[in-house]
């Protein structure tokens, strides 16, 4: 099984790459976007920011293989505050098209294995929907099959 940290990890660096998804964020005074895992406990954020929640993952097939092969489900969650939900449904389109097909891989994890995805499908795009305090929540959720490198 691979390191969800490690996984995360590579996702966000996905999408901080992706400069159609960057060009619709604030501005960073410290080199990053308002990127990072969704259970981030921060005191300072903009709106809008995207945020990444690493599902469960399970492992594959059968035999010795089976703790070398996971699949993990994800999402990209997208918040905005503008008065309407275009500019959160805007985000969530280019964060599909920064990670749909793509092949994140680590192949120097600071902890478990090294690791290499396959494929990351597109699984759906969820039309934003209001949350309390003029806050739109837009989410796109992947899976992928990652497979232990070393």
């Amino acid at each position: 099984m691979i390191s969800h940290a490690s996984f995360q990890e590579q996702v966000i660096d996905t999408l901080q790459a992706y400069s159609d998804l960057t060009d619709l964020l604030p501005s960073p005074s410290d080199g990053s976007y308002e990127i990072r895992e969704l259970h981030w406990q921060g005191t300072e954020f903009e709106y809008p920011n995207v945020r990444v929640d690493v599902r469960p993952q399970t492992p594959e097939g059968l035999g010795n293989c089976r703790p070398t092969i996971s699949i993990i489900d994800f999402a990209v969650v997208a918040f905005s505050e503008n008065d309407s939900s275009l500019e959160c449904e805007r985000i969530c389109f280019e964060i599909g098209e920064a990670l749909f097909g793509t092949q994140p891989e680590d192949a120097t994890p600071s902890q478990g294995p090294a690791w290499r995805c396959e494929t990351v499908n597109l699984m759906r795009i969820n039309s934003p929907r209001r949350i309390p305090e003029r806050i739109w929540r837009g989410e796109v959720i992947f899976r992928a099959r990652v497979k232990e490198t070393s």
